[in-house]
């Protein structure tokens, strides 16, 4: 066989290195009788993925020394996916984040079942700029990878190389691989910690979509008497055509834009009222918690 000058076995020793490295600050949290993966942030705060957790405040977490040790709920980001754990970790460092990947890099996810480190290596099929989950998260960049995660190595870490953080590792549509980057992860944390909660906008309507061939836009078929809306002047049979001058096509053009980046923010709607077209401004309100 030709030699390619390739070193494969230095290649893989790297690649496990790196996972080892990793591995010490993977967790394996016990949520609702089956596994996920969690991430030492810094000392006392752990993160995992949130739609991985099952509704439960109280966790059972294994360590890397395979000491199990109880960890409890400061709160959730369901906008970024972000569930946030007070848990007993001793002294750590800080975490360097990577530079955003490049298509094609290489990426490993790193996660943790009660019994073994779990592994997945492959590329970063996509790499995008800033995106908005359905539930209306500001996501820094949209991460794709190309490789398979199993469910117990979701909220996982996902690392380049060199061993530094590219972000926490979730399941995505379609099954694939999301990375929620660490800038965004940070975020939350700083957020979390302070109030436990991460505040969405809220506007105090029900909307339906606007039915009918050439029509586009959502129908206000209810008001909050003390909402921002109700506030503003719009009325039941209002239709948002527009959101400072950018078109709504859908009731999930409106909810998209009531993120955790709008609160206290004011907004221009174009509406249609009785055939006219109007525009009102309005400040977005932080959504009542349940």
């Amino acid at each position: 066989m030709a030699d390619t000058g390739f070193d494969l076995s230095g290649f893989s020793a790297a690649l496990a290195a790196a996972t080892a490295k990793a591995a010490a600050r993977v967790v394996a949290v016990e949520s609702g009788g089956h596994g996920i993966s969690g991430v030492i942030w810094r000392d006392g705060l752990l993160v995992t993925a949130h739609e991985g957790l099952a509704g439960e405040e109280e966790f059972s977490v294994t360590l890397p020394s395979g000491e199990k040790r109880d960890a409890t709920l400061i709160g959730r980001d369901p906008s970024t996916d972000v569930a946030l754990l007070k848990l007993d970790t001793g002294a750590v460092g800080e975490w360097t984040a990577a530079p955003l990947p490049q298509p094609g890099s290489i990426a490993l996810a790193v996660g943790r079942s009660e019994g073994s480190i779990l592994a997945a290596f492959g590329v970063v099929s996509e790499a995008g700029p800033a995106w908005r989950s359905m539930r209306g998260g500001l996501i820094d960049a949209r991460l794709v990878l190309g490789l398979r995660l199993s469910r117990r190595a979701e909220g996982g870490a996902v690392i380049a190389p060199d061993g530094t953080l590219i972000g926490l590792a979730v399941s995505g549509p379609r099954r694939q691989v999301l990375v929620i980057p660490a800038s965004t992860i940070e975020r939350a944390v700083a957020t979390l910690s302070s109030k436990g909660y991460v505040a969405r906008g809220y506007l105090g309507v029900s909307l339906h979509p606007l039915a009918g061939a050439g029509n586009s836009g959502a129908i206000v078929v209810g008001l909050e008497p003390e909402g921002p809306a109700a506030k503003a002047g719009l009325v039941v049979g209002d239709i948002i055509t527009t959101w400072d001058g950018e078109a709504v096509d859908s009731v999930g053009a409106v909810s998209r834009r009531l993120g955790t980046d709008v609160v206290g923010q004011t907004a221009k709607l174009g509406l249609v009222r009785g055939g006219n077209a109007i525009d009102v401004t309005l400040t977005v309100g932080e959504r009542p918690r349940a």
